[in-house]
């Protein structure tokens, strides 16, 4: 089961989402593109951090995209592309989801079940895709 809470910082401007409570809620964050409902979890250190670069090819890309985490480890995600907006969404639209975020933003997801094999994808660019291996 992976943790329901979230951390979101947006550097250079106001936006700021704390931690959500349990279950399947979230906060509402509105970047100029329309509200998106957060959901993920984490705060504190986490094991491993993916940066989100930018890349002529694919508008963007995970990097690296494929990690391995061991069971409670986080994954910090490092907004650095500057060009574009992009987003940390499961594959299943129901674990984790960041919403759109510029450069500067951080998002940190919590893993809480071993074995698990989670995809995930930018919710606007088809080419960026990534995957978290939790032993």
């Amino acid at each position: 089961m992976i943790a329901w809470k979230m951390a979101i910082v947006a550097a250079g401007s106001a936006l700021a989402l704390a931690a959500c409570g349990g279950g399947g809620g979230g906060s509402t964050a509105d970047n100029g593109g329309g509200s998106c409902t957060a959901k993920g979890a984490g705060s504190g250190s986490a094991a491993q951090t993916v940066k989100i670069v930018s890349d002529p090819t694919n508008v963007g890309k995970y990097d690296p995209a494929t990690i391995t985490v061991k069971k409670g480890d986080s994954v910090e995600w490092d907004w650095v592309d500057n060009s574009a907006q992009h987003s940390v969404s499961s594959d299943d639209n129901t674990t984790f989801d960041s919403c759109l975020q510029g450069a500067g933003s951080k998002f940190v997801v919590t893993f809480n079940t071993a074995g698990a094999d989670i995809k995930y994808h930018c919710s606007i660019h088809a080419g960026m895709v990534g995957e978290i291996k939790v032993s």
